[in-house]
């Protein structure tokens, strides 16, 4: 075959004319008769003959051709916010169980090669559906189509398919758009989004709340209510607890809602008992997201909770009884240990809340709790280190301190050898005593000069009140006490004399220890001594054993530096339009509570999990203030709406963030505090929240695609499109290429050159 000629061929008659000149006019200069003869210009012939074929370059040709492709399709994904809309299933949510279910119905040998973008402000690759992300504040359709040919491989899509709720910001370019797509032969299928019931939002789009107010004051609340879709509407905002979402409300106002921004101003009492506070719109038929008719607020300053540490050695549930009548206070916070083998010498304390953790391993995270309670757990369970932080947390911070009884704890555990002596207001040596501790039934007394302590106010009425107290149960078992100490104060007796002593024993005891308190409760509070005091001291239940536990606990925690904050933090506002800054304003306390600027203070904000591994943490350095009291610093709003985790629950038409505070000193912590902001985004997209169908349907039928309304019927185009046929592959051999060629060229070049030795030439 000559098609791989690298000539064309009126070159190689040129040159055939050319050799036949040069033969003939050789044979014509020829000096005698005998070199004329054609037998001597045959072989030379022949040898141009051969070098004009290498020349053409004849090639054996072969074909081959590859296997069909599947056919190529892009997925266009709106990612406005407005496809974060509507509840439970938003329309984000919707465009991917389409897809899934689609997937699910394609055959193996039917799965086109699927390549996905998502538009909004502009058009984007987009790897998975998990990045979809909808809190663009635009819906550009015809521009992400106009770019979609860039991103074209070498064969072109067989089919575009778009999924949006056809709220798009420039439909008036999308016809001249389809036509181009018409005109390259690419049909665009859309599926519409979006409940065409959807009749318009009502959101809380701005609060101004006082920072400080005292309790008992009634303090004005503003802000703006923004509707689309209910001009004319009455609805009544509320104020309620946040707890109580079912409580009376607080305050309402009547509202006559207008299509745009309805301003309001109402009046609320500060309660602090109430803690968290909800204004809210309640929501109106037809609402295209619930999630920004509420917002949460706080008027005042919010108490910090006290925090207890309470150890507890005996085995299963029993410690349930002591932290469940803490933490039914609202205001104290109970971390519950247990040892995972009390009565090994080394057992392990480990967090019921997280087994991996156990008892504070730094003393800045002991300081951060103001009581801590030992039940019966083996002194092996401690380092000398923690029982040293355990004595300063009282002594020098004023926090609590309470060993309860057991066969490991007074002196029966040999805490008498430890510092934890001077902490505990009884003598409590038992060695002389056998083992330290009997099972013996006994009652208690209280003294009647100490009846009014606030331990033991366990009812209100004086009367029913010593009722109570005498109603306490029998107790089962308890360690020696041996004597108080000298700035001990009994809070009760045992009811007659406890065997070997021979007399009567001191049974709850406290003392004042530095800045702080302990006290001594010799029985246990749990099963087996105490097991009637946890469960029948009450009125048919155990109203009166919760009571007196928090009664203790608030008590021993009166003067705990740690229930003050060592870092206060305050933003300017509650709600932020994007692009509008944060103002934060901090401050830091030393330990005896005065105001410090010494400590670095570092503010970040808690990024959502759908921004992780995509945008690192906000964090910045507070400043010291004018006034050398306090800490500033300033945040960007607009960076922080951009991403939202719908996911998470969280609103797109109002996302809020975390904003925390902590204070270091030398590399270590001192304190940390948080505060909630919530930020307003453009509410361009939520102002029309209606999808409209009617354009995607209108782009559909221009460029000859269909109107998709499941995965089934997803699934089914993706099944009709036509494969790709296979490349063909060429490959050439050159035929003149063997060596027998080459060799007979040399042949005949020797060959006549004899001739010419015969000829006598030479």
């Amino acid at each position: 075959m000559l098609d791989s000629s690298p000539y064309p061929l009126w070159l190689y008659g040129l040159l055939a004319a050319g050799c036949v000149a040069l033969v003939v006019g050789a044979r014509r200069l020829a000096i005698s008769d005998r070199l004329r003869r054609w037998s001597i210009f045959i072989p030379r012939i022949l040898v141009l003959g051969l070098l004009l074929l290498v020349l053409l370059n004849p090639a054996h040709r072969q074909e081959h051709h590859l296997p069909s492709q599947p056919s190529q399709v892009h997925y266009l994904i709106d990612s406005s916010r407005s496809m974060s809309l509507e509840e439970p299933i938003t329309r984000a949510t919707a465009v991917q169980q389409a897809i899934g279910d689609a997937d699910r119905r394609l055959p193996a040998d039917k799965r086109p090669r699927l390549q996905m973008f998502k538009f909004g402000n502009s058009l984007a690759a987009l790897p998975d559906l998990g990045q979809l992300g909808p809190t663009d504040d635009a819906s550009r359709l015809s521009m992400a189509l106009e770019q979609l040919p860039a991103r074209f491989s070498r064969e072109p899509p067989r089919a575009v398919v778009v999924f949006s709720d056809g709220a798009i910001d420039d439909g008036d370019r999308l016809a001249t758009t389809a036509d181009v797509l018409k005109r390259l032969n690419i049909p665009v299928h859309v599926y519409p989004i979006g409940n065409p019931q959807v009749r318009g939002d009502v959101g809380i789009d701005d609060l101004v709340v006082p920072r400080r107010v005292d309790a008992g004051v009634k303090a004005p609340i503003r802000g703006v209510v923004r509707a689309a879709g209910y001009p004319g509407e009455r609805v009544v905002l509320s104020v309620r607890p946040v707890d109580r979402p079912f409580a009376e409300p607080m305050a309402t106002l009547p509202l006559t809602l207008s299509d745009g921004e309805t301003p309001f101003e109402m009046v609320v009492e500060a309660n602090p008992e109430f803690g968290e506070l909800l204004l809210e719109v309640p929501p109106l038929p037809g609402e295209v997201t619930l999630r920004n008719n509420q917002v949460p607020f706080q008027l005042g300053t919010q108490k910090r909770k006290l925090r207890v540490l309470y150890m507890e050695g005996t085995g299963g549930t029993e410690y349930r009884w002591v932290r469940d009548a803490l933490q039914e206070d609202k205001e104290i916070e109970c971390v519950a240990m247990i040892a995972d083998q009390q009565y090994v010498q080394r057992p392990r304390l480990m967090r019921i809340d997280d087994v991996n953790r156990g008892f504070p391993t730094t003393k800045e995270e002991l300081f951060q709790y103001d009581v801590v309670i030992c039940s019966d757990i083996v002194l092996g369970a401690y380092t000398k280190e923690q029982l040293d932080w355990v004595v300063e947390l009282v002594s020098e911070r004023g926090g609590g301190f309470v060993m309860v009884g057991g066969i490991t704890s007074f002196g029966a555990g040999g805490w008498d050898q430890t510092v934890w002596d001077q902490l505990i207001p009884v003598d409590m040596s038992g060695g002389n005593l056998g083992r330290g501790w009997l099972y013996h039934n006994f009652r208690v007394s209280v003294p009647a000069k100490e009846l009014n302590h606030p331990i033991w106010r366990i009812v209100d009425d004086p009367d029913q009140n010593q009722r109570a107290i005498a109603a306490m149960p029998y107790f089962y078992g308890t360690n020696y006490i041996k004597r108080l100490k000298p700035a001990a104060t009994a809070l009760a007796y045992s009811v007659g004399p406890i065997p070997n002593l021979n007399e009567v024993m001191p049974v709850f005891a406290s003392q004042p220890y530095g800045k702080g308190r302990t006290f001594a409760f010799s029985p246990d509070t749990t099963a087996d001594w105490g097991r009637d005091f946890e469960s029948r001291w009450g009125e048919n239940d155990n109203r009166y054993f919760r009571r007196f536990w928090r009664n203790l606990v608030r008590w021993l925690a009166e003067n705990s530096v740690a229930g003050t904050r060592r870092v206060l933090i305050e933003t300017d506002k509650l709600l932020y339009r994007a692009g509008e800054p944060i103002h934060l304003t901090a401050k830091a306390y030393t330990e005896m509570y005065d105001e410090t600027v010494d400590y670095e203070l570092r503010a970040e904000v808690k990024l959502p999990a759908a921004a992780a591994g995509t945008l690192a943490a906000t964090a910045i350095t507070l400043s010291p203030d004018a006034s050398g009291k306090g800490y500033v610093a300033e945040l960007d709003s607009d960076a922080l709406a951009s991403i939202v985790d719908l996911g998470a629950g969280e609103s797109a038409a109002l996302p809020t963030r975390l904003i925390e505070v902590i204070a270091t000193y030398k590399g270590k912590e001192i304190g940390r505090t948080t505060t909630k902001i919530q930020i307003l985004p453009d509410l361009h997209e939520l102002l029309r929240p209606q999808p409209r169908p009617e354009i995607l349907r209108e782009l559909a039928a221009q460029t000859g695609g269909k109107e998709l309304h499941s995965g089934r019927e997803l699934a089914e185009v993706l099944k009709q499109l036509p494969e790709i046929e296979g490349e063909s592959l060429v490959s050439r051999q050159p035929l003149w290429d063997r060596p027998w060629l080459w060799g007979a060229i040399v042949g005949l070049l020797v060959i006549e050159w004899i001739l010419r030795r015969l000829s006598g030439f030479g």
